[in-house]
């Protein structure tokens, strides 16, 4: 693992880390800084696809255009909730969306909002359903894990799992301990219900043993809650906090990942980075 502060040997350590990506394809996933909520962009060949858009209007929205990103072929929505929604709309004020799915149901009039500006807009929306596997690029996908529910009567947000080669990204909201089935290796997690007290799970922690954990919290709060880190770390984990290093970056082609952080455009500084290979199956 290499660390660096001093922002010009970064500058060489970080092309020297992207040119062992140049015979893969390479793409970068953006776990964006929107506070207490959620919003996560896919990048790969120029293509963009947003899962979430943050409980705040204008965040998510102007960190796209921000890094001149105009398009979205794909906006999904893993559950109904304000700090998922809150920045649909300016997104697609700022941006030509082309596709939307939703995973849930709502009558609050703010989502009414959004299914309205969809329909006028004519983007084709359709439900988001567990075990459906969306590709993009050449060897990418978004899967939408089934989980077993117990209780029928419970409405829970999806698990998403980013895969991409060997490297798996699990996207968990407020469940620490989903009752799913995941075989294969999962090196990077998001921590459930921004890393509070009842975000986290040891069991399931022991279960998945991540490398990364990653929190998505605001800066007005007082943070994840000590047990929930202590825990991550004590199964291994690296922790990424968005209310101390911005928007998280996580690179990969498939073989090996770049965890990376940023607060400010494309051509700013980046806080860390590291180089982490992909452990071997089993």
């Amino acid at each position: 693992m290499v660390k660096c502060h001093n922002p010009y040997l970064f500058v060489v350590i970080f092309l020297i880390l992207l040119s062992s990506f140049a015979y893969g394809e390479e793409t970068k996933i953006h776990v964006i800084d929107v506070g207490t909520g959620d919003a996560v962009l896919i990048e790969n060949n120029d293509s963009y696809i947003l899962i979430d858009a943050g409980p705040e209007r204008n965040t998510t929205a102007s960190y796209l255009v921000g890094h001149n990103i105009t398009d979205i072929s794909l906006l999904l929505v893993s559950g109904i909730s304000s700090e998922k929604t809150g920045g649909i709309l300016e997104v697609m004020n700022r941006t030509k969306v082309h596709e939307y799915r939703d995973y849930g149901k709502s009558d609050l009039p703010y989502y009414n909002r959004i299914t309205s500006h969809i329909r006028n807009e004519s983007i084709p929306h359709t439900p988001l359903l567990s075990g459906e596997v969306i590709p993009f690029g050449n060897e990418g996908t978004i899967e939408v894990i089934p989980e077993i529910i117990q209780d029928a009567t419970q409405t829970r947000d999806a698990i998403i799992k980013i895969t991409v080669g060997k490297i798996s990204t699990l996207l968990l909201s407020q469940n620490p301990n989903p009752q799913i089935n995941i075989t294969d290796p999962i090196q990077i997690i998001r921590v459930a219900d921004h890393g509070s007290r009842d975000g986290y799970n040891a069991r399931f922690i022991q279960s998945i043993q991540p490398e990364v954990a990653i929190i998505s919290v605001g800066r007005e709060t007082e943070g994840p809650n000590k047990a929930t880190t202590m825990g991550l770390e004590a199964f291994g984990a690296e922790i990424y906090r968005t209310d101390i290093k911005g928007t998280i970056l996580i690179t990969t082609d498939g073989e090996k990942y770049i965890m990376g952080s940023s607060r400010s455009s494309p051509g700013g500084s980046i806080s860390l980075v590291s180089v982490i290979e992909t452990r071997p199956p089993g």
